[in-house]
Formats: C-alpha cells, sequence, structure tokens
C-alpha cells in the first residue's frame, strides 16, 4: 500500500509547517507522511507550536525549523503533493519531479507574514486542522491526501 508524502512549505519553517506537519502525520493513521520545510528557516521553533500541539495531545518530538534545500536534494524523499503555506514563491522543483509532484497552496495566515502573537497562532492551526481534516475526509482511501 503506498504512503502519500506531503511537504509543507512555508517562510520560516518555524509555525506554521510543523504544526501541519505534526497534525498531518497524527490524522494520517500511517497512510500519509508530512515533512515541512522553509524557504529561509528560523532558529528555533515559535514557542506556540509546543503549547498548541499539547492543547490537542500531539507531539512536538523532532520537529524543528529545516530548510525546504534538505527536501530537494537527490537522496531526499520525494513528496507526491507539496502544500505551499502562505504567501511563499513556489519553489524551483528538480525535473523528476515534474508531472509527479501537485502543489497546493493553503493560505492559513491569509496574504501577510503569519503573526507572532499565541492568539494568532492558534487560529493559524485551527485553518490548518480544518484544511488537513477537510482532505482527509474528502478522500475516498487517503491515498490522495492533503
Amino acid at each position: 500500500m503506498h504512503t502519500t508524502t506531503v511537504l509543507f512549505v512555508c517562510q520560516d519553517n518555524s509555525l506554521l509547517g510543523p504544526l501541519a506537519e505534526a497534525y498531518l502525520n497524527n490524522r494520517g493513521n500511517g497512510m500519509v507522511r508530512a515533512f515541512s520545510g522553509g524557504v529561509a528557516p528560523g532558529a528555533a521553533l515559535d514557542p506556540s507550536v509546543r503549547r498548541l500541539l499539547q492543547a490537542q495531545n500531539l507531539s512536538a518530538e523532532g520537529l524543528a525549523p529545516k530548510s525546504l534545500d534538505v527536501f530537494l536534494m537527490p537522496m531526499a524523499p520525494r513528496p507526491d503533493r507539496v502544500v505551499l503555506l502562505g504567501e511563499v514563491p513556489e519553489p524551483e522543483i528538480p525535473d523528476d519531479w515534474e508531472n509527479a509532484v501537485f502543489i497546493h497552496r493553503w493560505s492559513v495566515a491569509g496574504r501577510t507574514r503569519p503573526q507572532a502573537s499565541f492568539s494568532a497562532a492558534a487560529e493559524y492551526f485551527r485553518r490548518i486542522r480544518l484544511a488537513v481534516d477537510g482532505v482527509l475526509t474528502s478522500s475516498d482511501d487517503g491515498a490522495n491526501a492533503a
């Protein structure tokens, strides 16, 4: 059985990407594997990430800002789907991704850079959860998740 691989891309991979990665990995029930990377990764996770995930009984273990470049390397797992979170540019994708990787844009933070407050982070996470849940429940077998 094929596991769908999803790569979430955001600006600094300190808030939106890690939240989406952790939530989809939990909700995917082993049928989906999520990763996240940033165009310009931050130095550390946003302090809201652990607090928001803990409130949903989700682990933040292993989450840290990572560069998108890590996932563009030849030995990295090729995603089935790339989800751009926010107003990040569409990445230059490797040739072997052409016609094999679907790219989506979720404007969970609107057209602005994510705000640095817990209440804003909680709202972004709510939007991420709704988007993930919507994709997972509209899929017949989970193979097209996210």
